[in-house]
């Protein structure tokens, strides 16, 4: 019996990463063709145990992935309050706005200690916002009622800013 075509082969090792920075690297060199990269990030998955391929429908890849596999470099915002709305643009030329499908979250870097802003995307998949955007949506954050912690608006939902404030202490 003949191996059915569009069965996946063997996972293989691509030796290929994507940088805290978003730069993609092949053989540790850097992928200068943002054709490539903007096609590469088309077949990106991510697995329920954290892991990264690159997926057809008869190959698949590992994919080394650092912080998040894309950067949020741009940020829209129109409206405001409650009615403001977030639109994202990856350093893949994506475009997606913040709401109950694509939601924001924010915590600290265990290894630095410093704000880590996420917009999830589809596919499993997340983008890191730059500093700049990060600074874009803190001068955006309002109090939750008079006292409580900063949030931001977007698509409806209210995103907390509370993991990124220091706990009170006794």
């Amino acid at each position: 019996m003949a191996d059915n075509p569009l069965s996946f082969h063997e996972i293989k090792d691509l030796d290929m990463r994507i940088a805290a920075n978003g730069e993609w690297f092949y053989r540790g060199s850097r992928i200068e063709r943002k054709n490539l990269v903007r096609l590469f990030s088309t077949i990106l998955r991510r697995e329920d145990d954290g892991r990264y391929f690159l997926q057809t429908p008869v190959e698949r890849g590992e994919v080394l992935v650092e912080k998040a596999p894309f950067m949020a470099v741009l940020m829209d915002v129109a409206g405001e309050g409650e009615a403001q709305q977030l639109t994202f643009e990856t350093n893949v030329g994506e475009r997606f706005v913040a709401g109950p499908d694509h939601t924001l979250s924010f915590s600290l870097d265990l290894d630095s200690g410093e704000p880590l802003p996420m917009l999830d995307l589809e596919r499993g998949l997340t983008a890191r916002l730059n500093r700049a955007v990060f600074y874009q949506l803190v001068d955006l954050a309002v109090p939750r009622g008079e006292v409580g912690p900063l949030e931001i608006w977007s698509g409806g939902v209210a995103f907390s800013l509370a993991a990124l404030q220091p706990a009170n202490r006794p």
